[in-house]
């Protein structure tokens, strides 16, 4: 199988590139910059990069894990935003089209509202965006199903695992490890999930062709707070540090789901999925 990969040099880029590193298959590692992993320059956002890219190297599946991600900056650079969250994906479809590839497509939990009671969501619930990145996101999950490619779209909620750019573990346990002080908001409530778990996934839907929307995220519900409090008690970090505040206190550009938690029965059933355990993933990382 030839695989491409969009975004490796980003925190779940990096892990596919790591786990597909374990299998014979001939990967293309790609990136918006040649730098780190990337063995290539590849920006979604450019047709004519795209289509060059996928016709020289003729994959059969390509898994997307370009994005802008960071959710407030979006609020900010909301034309950035568009051009790769939605603009890149519908270069990727057209060409993936073109050339008779499958695309193993990252969305997230946040093109939810989190009102929902229990807050646990399924594939078919109706989405309510509140913001521009979630906007972005859902726009491109609209474009990917209308336009009848072959396709997975992965969702998936606050992910985590070893970067070099800091994600919720690493900014915490940091944090704490250099005795700095951690805001931690109690009102918002998710599914923490482990990287490797979330590449997995893509590398299973990328080997089965699995087409529709599917759930991977953690199998936990917990706020920021818990998030915080489970990993000083698990590396016997001072909690003194923490300090437990609501979201209106931070002042943040972009509205966030209050409380976000998937179903995951259709991911355990069609593509084996089974997420480790929040501690349990804590000792693969560190």
């Amino acid at each position: 199988m030839r695989v491409l990969v969009t975004g490796v040099n980003g925190l779940v880029g990096t892990s596919i590139a790591k786990l597909l590193s374990k299998k014979k298959y001939n990967v293309l590692l790609t990136s918006r910059k040649k730098e780190n992993i990337a063995t290539q320059k590849l920006d979604i956002s450019s047709i004519n990069e795209v289509n060059k890219t996928i016709s020289d190297f003729k994959p059969d599946v390509v898994i997307n894990s370009a994005a802008m991600a960071n959710v407030d900056l979006c609020e900010v650079e909301k034309d950035l935003c568009w051009n790769t969250n939605v603009n890149g994906v519908d270069n990727l479809v057209k060409a993936c089209l073109k050339y008779n590839c499958h695309l193993v497509h990252i969305s997230t939990d946040y093109i939810f509202d989190g009102l929902k009671e229990g807050g646990i969501y399924h594939e078919t619930d109706l989405p309510n965006p509140q913001g521009v990145y979630a906007e972005s996101k859902l726009e491109a999950e609209k474009i990917i199903l209308k336009s009848g490619v072959d396709a997975s779209i992965l969702r998936t909620i606050l992910v985590y695992g070893k970067h070099k750019n800091l994600n919720i573990v690493t900014f915490i346990k940091q944090s704490l490890e250099e005795n700095k002080e951690v805001k931690l908001v109690d009102d918002q409530i998710r599914m923490p999930t482990f990287v490797d778990d979330l590449s997995n996934a893509c590398i299973i839907a990328a080997e089965r062709r699995s087409k529709g929307i599917f759930n991977i995220s953690g199998k936990e519900q917990m706020s920021y707070l818990e998030i915080g409090n489970s990993i000083a008690d698990h590396f016997s970090l001072d909690k003194k540090y923490i300090k437990p505040v609501k979201t209106k206190d931070l002042n943040q550009k972009a509205k966030r789901p209050f409380k976000t938690g998937f179903d995951l029965s259709k991911s355990f059933n069609e593509l084996d999925y089974n997420p480790r355990g929040f501690v349990e993933s804590l000792d693969l990382i560190y």
